[in-house]
């Protein structure tokens, strides 16, 4: 996605009713699958929402997941109103996780149009699907230099870039990178956010040395 892409998805799903507004926006800043952001669930959360952990049985590697909660991230979700005996943090029914995500895309779509002045029943969808917000996070990062076994371990790929013996002895799971590498990234969306072209901050990139 493009930069000005990137700032109008920001936008357009602010423009939404939750739980899809927070689906979208928590999707954008948190780099994981669709389906693992669409089911979470409160007791996957830190008490203080800095840390959201996917258990082994919703990560597609079959691993338990460690994902930092950038602070624009945990401001969505202090904002998000919880039910008594609530489940799931995206919900519609109060007992299911929201799983209309075609719809869904299509009202993201219809926002961005409105943006843009267009007749949406003469323009067609968007041609960017949401899986895009992780490759363009890591595309990103990796030009503020953030190291690939970082991206890797945000993403809880299945392979990463890391090969061979190597991987046998590499079990660092790099939590600090990791966790500025998200903070890096959600300032860098809310300033396409706002429209602001600039450099991104690389005040949080680890240098690597060697």
């Amino acid at each position: 996605m493009t930069d000005a892409e990137l700032g109008e998805a920001w936008r357009a799903a602010g423009e939404l009713a939750n739980p899809w507004r927070a689906y979208f926006q928590l999707t954008m800043l948190t780099l994981q699958r669709r389906g693992e952001v669409a089911g979470m669930q409160w007791k996957e959360l830190s008490a203080d929402f800095t840390v959201w952990t996917v258990p082994a049985d919703r990560a597609k590697n079959g691993k338990a997941h460690i994902v930092h909660l950038a602070e624009p991230a945990r401001a969505i979700l202090r904002k998000i109103r919880r039910g008594e005996k609530a489940k799931f943090v995206l919900t519609i029914t109060g007992t299911d996780p929201i799983n209309s995500f075609t719809r869904a895309k299509q009202w993201l779509d219809a926002k961005i149009l409105l943006e843009h002045g267009a007749a949406v029943r003469d323009m067609p969808a968007l041609d960017w699907t949401v899986h895009d917000f992780r490759r363009t996070g890591v595309t990103v990062l990796a030009g503020m230099g953030f190291p690939i076994h970082v991206a890797d371990k945000l993403l809880n790929h299945v392979q990463g870039s890391i090969r061979g013996v190597a991987r046998v002895y590499q079990r660092a799971e790099f939590l600090p990178e990791r966790a500025r590498a998200l903070d890096a990234w959600a300032a860098y969306v809310l300033r396409q956010a706002e429209g602001k072209a600039d450099e991104p901050d690389d005040s949080n990139v680890v240098r690597m040395t060697g």
